[in-house]
């Protein structure tokens, strides 16, 4: 090619060649980035899940002491009660892990107490589990208000 002088060639050559391996370089950065927002978002989801697995769980137990309360008193009934109260414990321990907000408002829940000062483990542990009571209207109503609270709990996950 006469007029085209070879060092104007290879340098245009030089300078394409390095244009292209920054957009190399710029493209693998944002496929990186790209990666690590699909794990992060992958590790939510899953995380969410776990949370809402353990909010039913917890809502199956609650409903699991509210019936075995109902029973005639028995010592496998207050054996039955300490258990269940152990995992509603056990449970807020992993929804704390999990979700430290949503730990925090289930910690609430299960230690807050109504204008009679009772709260779930006075008396799920010891009213209904140590002197073996057996449910009354009173401890319904109460069952049934923190069984409430839990559905706002679990309203607040879906916000």
């Amino acid at each position: 090619m006469p007029g085209l002088e070879p060092d104007w060639v290879s340098a245009a050559a030089t300078a394409i060649a390095g244009v292209a391996t920054v957009m190399a370089a710029f493209t693998a950065f944002l496929a990186y980035r790209l990666q690590r927002a699909l794990v992060e978002s992958r590790q939510q989801l899953l995380k969410g899940d776990h949370l809402f697995k353990n909010i039913q769980s917890l809502i199956i137990i609650f409903a699991n002491i509210h019936a075995t309360a109902k029973q005639d008193w028995s010592p496998d009934r207050t054996a039955k009660l300490r258990s269940l109260s152990e995992e509603v414990r056990y449970i807020e321990t992993v929804i704390k892990s999990l979700n430290p907000d949503i730990g925090t408002k289930v910690e609430e829940w299960l230690s807050s107490t109504d204008r009679h000062g009772d709260s779930i483990p006075k008396v799920v542990d010891c009213i209904l589990g140590g002197a073996g009571a057996i449910i009354g209207d009173k401890y319904d109503n109460f069952l049934y208000s923190k069984a409430s609270e839990l559905r706002e709990i679990l309203d607040e996950i879906f916000k």
